[in-house]
């Protein structure tokens, strides 16, 4: 079996997947996690590790789930007009 991928590197395709779709798809954990084990094989991703890369980057702030339509998304946190860079 192939050495699983870190969860830092998840969390960083996850965070560029995400910002790269932006204003284009609205993204659900599905769809993330689909992609990711696409990527990456079954093998050396899990649906947990995917799971567990999307709590830490919404319990950090780096993406929020976001509601429309009735149905919620995985998002990049959009910055108020006078809120400076972080």
């Amino acid at each position: 079996m192939a050495e699983p991928v870190s969860m830092e590197e998840l969390q960083n395709e996850i965070y560029k997947m995400v910002e790269e779709n932006m204003g284009k798809k609205q993204l659900k954990a599905k769809d993330i996690t689909n992609a990711m084990i696409q990527k990456y094989g079954e093998d050396r991703c899990s649906k947990e590790a995917c799971k567990e890369a999307i709590r830490v980057l919404i319990d950090s702030g780096k993406l929020v789930y976001g509601y429309f339509g009735g149905s919620s998304s995985i998002q990049i946190p959009h910055k108020e007009g006078a809120e400076p860079d972080k």
